[in-house]
């Protein structure tokens, strides 16, 4: 009985979260799609301060959905998306759905991606999260090493998200690719980029005030005081720094954190499939510091 009430919630669920998300995706403007744990967060944090200064939205807001289109209906409205937590049907159209949009797409080392998404589950998400998305429920039975290998939701399936996503992109007439360990490298320049492309052009100083805002250390403080309103940027749990949404993190991390031998698996799973045009077949940089959020 209880198994079978479990599934009558999630079949509840999917309807409702179907009937709020198609009309959210149907309506937007622009499309922001990556993996979770590849910066989106970061990004999207540049991006409102960046509208905050320049057309005068709160700043203590973040940019999701119409909310800003309905203070100013000259800024788009903005469907963020990782693809895996949507529900089956939106999933199914959503490459469809976007040709007539503007893509943005947010890439990152599917090696540091399967790492920083292990220990958010590990700390952050809920069971009923877990099981809607395919994850093991009980994350505290499963090692690192087991779930950055796991075929079905581990690294494979995050290079397969990537490879899609880059086809797709490619092929799309309005698309534009970044890359987390560029907008790193050089958050000014890259942020210039993508408000460009976004039909959002700001001066040099709102871009630089938007990078100091945004910064990692600035926006640690900011989720350690609650300063956005919304709970995508509150630590679980202020004394673990691991179960905050902005941790501490390295470009090319998952080598301190993983086996010899199993960091080097995922070399070779990252160097026979992912396409690469994106940069990272190559072993990365471990000297260069990048937030994980």
């Amino acid at each position: 009985m209880n198994r079978l009430l479990e599934l009558y919630r999630r079949l509840k669920d999917e309807r409702r979260r179907t009937r709020k998300r198609l009309p959210e995706l149907a309506a937007a403007d622009v499309v922001l799609v990556s993996h979770a744990k590849s910066g989106r967060t970061w990004l999207v944090a540049l991006l409102s301060h960046l509208l905050h200064q320049t057309r005068g939205v709160p700043a203590d807001e973040l940019w999701e959905g119409d909310n800003f289109h309905r203070l100013d209906p000259s800024i788009p409205r903005i469907f963020l998306t990782h693809e895996r937590n949507e529900p089956a049907s939106v999933r199914r159209r959503l490459p469809e759905l976007v040709r007539d949009k503007r893509l943005l797409l947010l890439v990152r080392d599917p090696r540091d991606v399967i790492v920083s998404w292990y220990h958010h589950h590990a700390r952050r998400s809920t069971p009923r999260t877990r099981a809607r998305i395919g994850l093991p429920i009980d994350m505290a039975a499963v090692d690192l090493a087991s779930f950055v290998t796991a075929p079905g939701y581990g690294l494979p399936s995050v290079v397969d998200f990537l490879e899609r996503w880059s086809r797709i992109a490619r092929a799309h007439p309005h698309a534009l690719v970044v890359r987390y360990e560029d907008l790193r490298a050089d958050t000014a320049a890259t942020l210039a980029r993508i408000a460009a492309f976004l039909g959002l052009p700001a001066p040099a100083e709102a871009i630089a005030a938007s990078v100091a805002f945004a910064s990692l250390e600035s926006l640690r403080e900011k989720e350690r005081t609650g300063f956005f309103r919304t709970d995508k940027l509150q630590a679980r749990d202020p004394a673990d720094p691991a179960s905050f949404k902005v941790r501490k993190g390295k470009i090319g991390g998952y080598r301190d954190e993983l086996p010899a031998e199993v960091a080097a698996r995922l070399d070779r799973l990252v160097a026979e499939r992912l396409d690469a045009s994106l940069g990272y077949a190559a072993a990365p940089d471990a000297s260069r510091t990048a937030a994980s959020m």
